[in-house]
């Protein structure tokens, strides 16, 4: 009984290696479609047409080029015919800074679909936009993400987070002096080794990607920033003085925030020398920017499926990133605005400014 018992147990694990073999001979973009992702250039076509349909409120901006050259792009986003910006707060979305995060940039373009599609009609929309404008910035590491695509997603580890120059771009941020910081450094705080999965490459801001994001956030000094990664069901945030506009802005991401959500994420203030080379970090310092990570979705038991065991794209990303869209849309827009009732819409003091110095400042 048990020589049967074991032979069959053979047979299905050989038939589940079989299946899985063919699965990645196929190469499999064509099931990361299926599942409701879209490749680079779709992604890039999605916010062209919602510039081409909606123009009174939205349009493309050029803010860099990647390490191979490939447009990083943002759409910002706001009402009254984006006429006067003047004097109205600036928010900030981003996902995709590690290039195998598909569900995150997913989230991201379903914001901005929903803030253009519903402003007029929706009044948490409407509110949003006629007192802020948005910028959604859901590419930020073009060549990793257009790389894991071509291969179906099949990549390392360290293939899943770096960017062209293998570097982990969010680690290659400035990182924010914090002497009195406790504890050891955390297990995935930026690394100064080439090849480590948290290299934070050769100085802060190297990256083009990076150095690209920092001069627009320089330039905006955004209120606020949603930086949505995967996975985990978590959110991120940096620390701030008790009492202070920082704290009471990233407060909203510790309850009301979840309030808003089905599936309700767990809210972690993380330790000053766990984020060594962080963006969040470092808009807060440099910017006075409250900006929290959202890493969407639960680890996925697709995992099981044969021809996806070992595939780090579905190790990142669900099986249904719409589900987590609906999840997180409408919690995002109603934390910006409760963020924006925080701080009464005034820029928070930054406790760093020194932190970045932009390239026209610098002397030649």
């Amino acid at each position: 009984m048990i020589g049967w018992a074991c032979l069959l147990l053979g047979v299905a694990v050989a038939v589940w290696g079989i299946t899985g073999l063919r699965a990645w001979r196929r190469g499999i973009p064509a099931e990361l479609s299926a599942a409701g992702y879209a490749s680079p250039t779709e992604a890039d076509a999605e916010l062209d047409a919602l510039q081409r349909t909606y123009p009174e409120c939205c349009r493309i901006e050029e803010i860099g080029r990647s390490g191979e050259g490939r447009p990083i792009r943002v759409l910002r986003i706001g009402g009254e015919s984006m006429r006067g910006r003047s004097g109205r707060a600036m928010l900030l979305v981003t996902g995709h800074i590690h290039g195998v995060e598909y569900v995150g940039a997913h989230v991201a373009r379903a914001v901005a679909r929903r803030l253009v599609e519903e402003y007029g009609r929706d009044q948490k929309v409407t509110d949003l936009l006629d007192r802020a404008e948005v910028v959604v910035a859901p590419l930020l590491n073009p060549d990793a993400a257009a790389r894991i695509w071509q291969r179906g997603g099949w990549t390392s580890i360290r293939g899943a987070r770096y960017n062209a120059r293998a570097v982990d771009l969010n680690r290659n941020f400035p990182v924010v002096p914090m002497p009195s910081a406790k504890g050891g450094r955390a297990w995935n705080s930026a690394r100064a080794r080439p090849g480590s999965l948290f290299y934070a490459g050769p100085h802060p801001l190297s990256e083009p990607e990076c150095s690209a994001l920092a001069q627009l956030c320089w330039r905006e000094r955004f209120r606020a920033a949603v930086n949505f990664h995967s996975f985990g069901c978590v959110v991120y945030m940096p620390q701030a003085p008790s009492g202070s506009a920082a704290q009471r802005a990233l407060d909203v991401f510790d309850g009301p925030f979840q309030s808003h959500q089905q599936r309700r994420y767990r809210a972690v203030r993380e330790r000053a020398n766990a984020i060594r080379g962080q963006l969040d970090p470092f808009l807060l310092a440099a910017f006075g920017t409250a900006s929290v990570t959202v890493e969407v979705s639960q680890p996925p038991w697709s995992l099981l499926r044969p021809g996806r065991f070992g595939n780090m794209f579905w190790v990142w990303n669900p099986l249904d990133p719409e589900h987590w869209a609906g999840n997180d849309v409408d919690a995002t827009i109603q934390a910006l605005l409760a963020q924006l009732d925080a701080t009464d819409a005034q820029i928070i003091s930054p406790t760093n400014p020194g932190l970045y110095e932009a390239p026209e400042a610098r002397p030649a």
